[in-house]
């Protein structure tokens, strides 16, 4: 075993759209739909099926209930494999979560979200001395799970302690709040102050963490009246770096990913990857998508999560590992659910062989040097400075 993926898990429902968006939807009338899709949803799921995918066997860690959802979360797990089953918490205490996914064509997506078990999960129901042969643990969704964001995330400092002490690489990826829930009243900030230090790999999106980070300012960013530049991304990165993370991936979304590395040092965690220190410190990558045909953005994030995390444990350079992030992603995106467009390494890797190419940056490149043979970005003068 090399990577647990664990947090949060749920039902996704996803109704299939004849034509039209959310304006569509009228209170008092039927709209038809033309079917639906039901998969397994959530960090766990997402990333752990997409890892799955691209040829990683990882294990999955996530708590249900002993009821219909939870049985229909198992058997599809169990389809993919009957190993799947074997970590996954089952409470009789909880229900399942589900959350139903409306994704019209051209409509950014909007989630309703029931968080069931995934509010009672905690850092004492992970069985450690299980997973501790594994070299990588990744963890998803701590803004939709109440005890790891209660009480400015005690229980998540004191799981990726734990972590981090069992000598395993921690990553960690984020959800965006309700704003009208508790999750989305707390101080954010704070809280990834104290979590951060334990954390060698963080990959949140970036409307994420412009709420996060910098709350007061999100409303402006959101309405335009703040332009976010890619030297305004590289900034947010560079505060992270100081709060102790290593490697630092920003989802931008349509405009594609950014990486920052920190100083390494031959970091014995990544170091045990096979990562070299020279080629991965202080770099500043941007990668803008690959040209693709969207039929659903569900889980997109996750699976370019997977595609890095994938290169992480192979020791590829931060522009392979980049590159195959965006690539999964693009493949994700082909397909309305979360896993099913994802392809092997192998097939991913020949398609960008076959000069798969990338979308013009939607964000300014003004002071940063292009690499064709890699057709990145990287910022002047950022590694080795």
């Amino acid at each position: 075993m090399d990577i647990v993926v664990c947090g949060h898990i749920c039902l996704d429902i996803i109704p299939s759209w004849f034509s039209g968006g959310i304006e569509n939807l009228v209170p008092g009338h039927i709209l038809e739909m033309s079917g639906v899709n039901i998969s397994t949803g959530g960090s766990v799921a997402n990333t752990g099926l997409a890892l799955y995918r691209l040829g990683i066997e990882p294990i999955l860690l996530g708590k249900i209930g002993k009821d219909l959802f939870g049985k229909v979360i198992l058997e599809i797990l169990h389809r993919e494999n009957i190993e799947f089953e074997k970590y996954m918490i089952i409470s009789h205490d909880d229900s399942s979560s589900y959350t139903i996914v409306l994704n019209p064509p051209d409509t950014d997506r909007i989630f309703l979200h029931y968080p069931g078990s995934n509010d009672t999960f905690q850092a004492s129901d992970i069985p450690y001395d299980l997973i501790k042969s594994a070299r990588l643990f990744h963890f998803g969704y701590p803004p939709l799970m109440k005890r790891f964001y209660q009480n400015d995330g005690e229980e998540l400092v004191q799981m990726f302690s734990k972590v981090r002490s069992l000598g395993m690489i921690t990553s960690l990826d984020m959800a965006m709040p309700d704003p009208e829930t508790p999750s989305g009243r707390i101080d954010w900030r704070k809280l990834l102050k104290k979590v951060l230090p334990y954390v060698d790999i963080f990959a949140p999106s970036l409307d994420e963490l412009l709420y996060m980070w910098n709350k007061k300012d999100y409303p402006q960013w959101i309405s335009g009246q703040k332009v976010l530049t890619l030297d305004g991304v590289s900034e947010l990165s560079r505060e992270l770096i100081d709060c102790g993370v290593s490697l630092v991936m920003i989802k931008l979304g349509k405009a594609g990913l950014f990486l920052r590395t920190s100083k390494l040092n031959n970091n014995f965690y990544l170091s045990s990857m096979g990562i070299e220190s020279q080629k991965w410190s202080l770099r500043q990558l941007y990668s803008t998508c690959f040209e693709t045909r969207v039929i659903g953005t569900t889980g997109a994030g996750d699976a370019t999560i997977a595609g890095f995390l994938s290169q992480i444990i192979q020791g590829s350079t931060p522009e392979e590992a980049i590159n195959i992030a965006t690539a999964t992603g693009a493949c994700c995106v082909e397909a309305r659910d979360a896993t099913s467009g994802i392809k092997s390494i192998k097939e991913i890797k020949e398609r960008m062989r076959r000069r798969w190419k990338k979308v013009p940056p939607l964000l300014s490149t003004k002071g940063w040097e292009w690499l064709p043979d890699h057709q990145l970005w990287e910022k002047c003068n950022s590694n080795g400075v």
